[in-house]
């Protein structure tokens, strides 16, 4: 049976992008101040996303007589760039109306920071003023080229490979 990419995307999308979800709930819930422990939590998210991902594009190519590198691709970027616009979706409903006081921690390190690279207070500002849309769209942006780079990586490992003479009738 074969499925519709989009749909199949969009429901592998809606479950890739809970990782990332559950990953940001536990760091606000639970703040650290180690960078270590921030660097570890961030592999372990990064690991899991990418070994769902895999197993969501194996699996739709299960399903497809033939699977090419390319078909692969588009579906691996397409689950990615549904999650993407899950997880911006959550993370502004994050910090605008969940948890407001999470951005407020992180302006309190920043201010120090601007203050010291002689940031235009202005400027600074209205960012600061912004910042859950800053933080939206700087990570549709940054998750779309992680999306890219894995989609192409991982398509590579789950195409299948055509027979050459699959179409030809035997006499």
């Amino acid at each position: 049976m074969k499925t519709n990419l989009w749909s199949s995307a969009a429901v592998n999308g809606f479950l890739l992008s809970l990782i990332t979800i559950f990953f940001t709930l536990v760091q606000t819930a639970f703040p650290t101040n180690g960078m270590a422990v921030g660097i570890l939590i961030w592999i372990v998210k990064l690991v899991a996303t990418v070994g769902v991902l895999y197993y969501f594009m194996k699996s739709f190519g299960q399903e497809q007589d033939s699977y090419p590198y390319g078909q692969a691709f588009t579906y691996g970027f397409v689950v990615s760039f549904c999650s993407n616009i899950v997880i911006t979706c959550y993370l502004w409903l994050h910090y605008t109306l969940i948890f407001p006081e999470a951005i407020e921690k992180q302006l309190e390190v920043m201010q120090p920071m601007l203050e010291q690279y002689g940031t235009d207070l202005s400027t600074a500002g209205m960012i600061l003023n912004n910042m859950p849309v800053v933080i939206s769209v700087s990570i549709i942006i940054l998750y779309t080229i992680y999306a890219l780079i894995f989609a192409a990586i991982l398509a590579s490992f789950v195409k299948k490979a055509e027979e050459p003479f699959a179409d030809e009738t035997t006499i």
